[in-house]
């Protein structure tokens, strides 16, 4: 009787445990090799090699459910454009893209890792809600880095979006593009090199970081921007954002700067009137937009990104 309790025992134990652990978390799909159409998850997923992506009218990997995760295990995800050679039209399909994310709420987007050389964004987010973006490099896409578009309430923090943006042409967006998104965290990123002097315009619109149309809420902290067409551009509606804490410096570059002039691109660029967004401690040179400007500063930290871990005296 003895064995038969124990038995039960450890029956009921297993039990216990199988519902008590979250659905999707049992178990995680391995994804690595070569695809020619697109990989859609349903589950945690992550990289266990590196991914090539050869299709030229549809995303790479795109979440099919809420609340599971993709980590890149430190591997790359890399498409088939050379940019800005074989990159995608300036509007419309195709949407070749490295990850998307549309219609979804809790999910997270893991690195270390890499998503790179895709004919659109590295990764797109549309009309998401509760997203996690954390240490992943988008590097040399042909549009944004990140393009989110009716983000809300979601962190990106600790990435780095460089080289991206450099075939956008007329709805050009650069290293991270906030579309109509609200209260996010936009955190601890580098955005550097995004942005094309082959395309940039007399509005300067390429951009490290863009708060575009009616975006507001978000809080961009501790970031470090530079050598983009703008470091930060603000559109005209865009209000109640807080930009703090940030290194935002040597946007244009020389080159960009000595081919077309003033008026071309700047640290912070700010089409919102004056009073709409605050601007607090954030080391900068050049501003356009209305007053009072922002910039030149150079605050305690002088340099130093991340002011909560010490500013000098």
């Amino acid at each position: 009787m003895r064995h038969h309790r124990g038995a039960l025992s450890l029956s009921i134990l297993a039990f216990a445990v199988s519902v008590s652990l979250p659905v999707g978390t049992v178990r995680a799909e391995d994804i690595s090799g070569t695809f020619a159409t697109t990989k859609f998850i349903f589950e945690n997923s992550r990289l266990v090699g590196d991914v090539e992506c050869v299709m030229v009218d549809s995303p790479c990997i795109e979440f099919g459910a809420s609340n599971i995760q993709l980590r890149l295990n430190g591997y790359t995800i890399t498409g088939t454009a050379e940019p800005p050679a074989n990159c995608a039209p300036n509007s419309g399909p195709p949407f070749v893209d490295a990850i998307v994310s549309v219609d979804k709420e809790n999910i997270r987007i893991l690195g270390p890792g890499m998503v790179q050389k895709f004919r659109r964004h590295g990764i797109f987010l549309l009309r998401n809600d509760k997203i996690t973006l954390r240490h992943v490099i988008s590097h040399h896409n042909c549009f944004s880095g990140i393009l989110a578009a009716l983000l809300t309430n979601s962190r990106i923090e600790e990435n780095v979006s460089t080289r991206n943006g450099i075939a956008s042409a007329s709805i050009p967006c650069g290293g991270n593009c906030l579309v109509n998104s609200h209260d996010n965290w936009i955190r601890r990123n580098e955005f550097t090199g995004n942005g094309s002097a082959v395309t940039a315009n007399a509005a300067g619109s390429d951009f490290g970081v863009g708060l575009l149309f009616g975006s507001s809420g978000n809080v961009v902290e501790e970031n470090g921007i530079g050598g983009n067409v703008n470091g930060i551009l603000i559109h005209l509606n865009a209000s109640g954002n807080v930009i703090r804490d940030n290194v935002i410096s040597g946007n244009p570059p020389a080159q960009v700067a000595a081919t077309f002039g003033a008026g071309v691109g700047a640290d912070i660029h700010n089409q919102a009137p004056a009073g709409a967004n605050t601007f607090e401690n954030n080391l900068c040179m050049t501003y356009i937009g209305a007053g009072p400007a922002p910039c030149p500063n150079v605050p305690k930290f002088a340099g130093h990104r991340n002011t909560k871990n010490g500013g000098g005296d």
